[in-house]
């Protein structure tokens, strides 16, 4: 299988360097940084286009990554995508065709880089009711406000870049942009309907007077959902506070508060930019992509034909008082057992035996204390 990975900024370059073995993997970007394509050579990109692959997109722009995913439809290949752009306007399109197509995407990355919130709400929110959301969802906002005071606005624009929390093209995280996007992914997903990125009220971070800098409380840039009755309140906008626990969440670092019917309060915290920790949840949906449900079977016997499925290829090893009653019932259930005795107690190690046998003699002595582990 290859892997085809289109952009080679600071996510794609970590995600790339992250492998020893990079036989498998072709590389398409702009600067062409590892030269393992030749730019405006139209045969060799078209090559990337081919069938048994997996895409990886890592871009950021809506009409470059179009082409890549109606490709990696049409190959029936998985996709992995960082770009929050994409999936803010068509994660339930994407969702659909993929889905049509018998086929998966992933997006982890696009969200709020290491933080798992995406993997979560698939797996663990999936039927719980969720109340409120609130947190910092980009970590370029929440360095610049941690260090507003003591440094200018355009150099800490300059020292994030140089970090690598911000990109180049910062513009999209000094207005909100970004966070925008992200929202309005999560807020998707636990709805179960896409809620446009047009539709939220945003307050950026920008054009910040004196007074707010240099302001006694702490300052964040905190994305808010709430859910009354089945009517949403989304907000977006800087948020004065002196809350012990969210003033400690400095430079980088993103959390998401989830107060839900089941699960109550949920608290996370990582890091949220840059493109180590966001590589990280490329890697991770990189190894989801392949994750099928396999069962290994392990003989104990080496006949085939004598194989049960109730067979367990591991040792028990009993402990309770000694009692004469117990040979009686192993030799009846034809249990091949090892007994040592050891101060009115006695040992017994069943010796690769069925599972039901061993709750069956186990049931004649439910009034008896007994200790029960494993031995593999």
């Amino acid at each position: 299988m290859n892997f085809l990975i289109f952009g080679l900024g600071n996510v794609g370059s970590n995600f790339y360097n992250s492998f020893k073995n990079k036989n498998n993997f072709i590389t398409f970007s702009k600067n062409n940084r590892f030269k393992c394509l030749l730019i405006n050579n139209r045969n060799n990109y078209v090559s990337l286009f081919k069938k048994n692959s997996l895409f990886i997109e890592l871009i950021g722009n809506v009409n470059t990554t179009i082409e890549i995913v109606l490709n990696s439809i049409k190959k029936k290949s998985n996709f992995i995508s960082a770009n929050k752009d994409l999936i803010s306007k068509y994660v339930f399109f994407l969702n659909f065709l993929f889905k049509k197509n018998k086929i998966k995407t992933y997006y982890e990355a696009s969200v709020c880089g290491v933080l798992p919130i995406i993997n979560l709400l698939d797996n663990f929110y999936f039927k719980d009711k969720i109340f409120y959301l609130f947190g910092i969802l980009n970590g370029t906002c929440n360095y610049i406000l941690s260090n507003i005071k003591s440094l200018n606005f355009s150099k800490l624009i300059n020292l994030s870049i140089k970090k690598g929390i911000a990109e180049k093209h910062y513009f999209n995280d000094i207005f909100g942009i970004d966070t925008v996007y992200k929202t309005s992914i999560i807020i998707s997903k636990i709805n179960n309907y896409n809620i446009f990125y047009y539709n939220i009220y945003l307050e950026s971070i920008f054009n910040l007077n004196n007074y707010i800098r240099k302001i006694f409380y702490y300052k964040k840039f905190i994305s808010y959902f709430y859910n009354l009755n089945n009517y949403i309140f989304l907000n977006i906008s800087l948020f004065l506070l002196k809350n012990n626990l969210i003033k400690n969440i400095n430079n980088s670092y993103n959390f998401i508060l989830i107060n839900s019917f089941n699960s109550k309060k949920t608290f996370i915290s990582s890091t949220g930019a840059g493109g180590l920790p966001t590589s990280y949840s490329v890697i991770t949906n990189f190894y989801q992509s392949f994750e099928k449900k396999i069962f290994f079977n392990k003989n104990c016997i080496k006949k085939k034909n004598i194989i049960n499925k109730n067979l367990f290829c591991i040792n028990y090893l009993l402990k309770m008082n000694f009692n004469y009653n117990i040979f009686f019932f192993l030799f009846d259930l034809k249990i091949k057992f090892l007994k040592l005795f050891y101060r009115k107690k006695i040992l017994i190690k069943l010796k690769k035996t069925y599972y039901k046998k061993i709750l069956f003699f186990l049931y004649f002595f439910k009034n008896e204390k007994y200790f029960i582990n494993k031995i593999l």
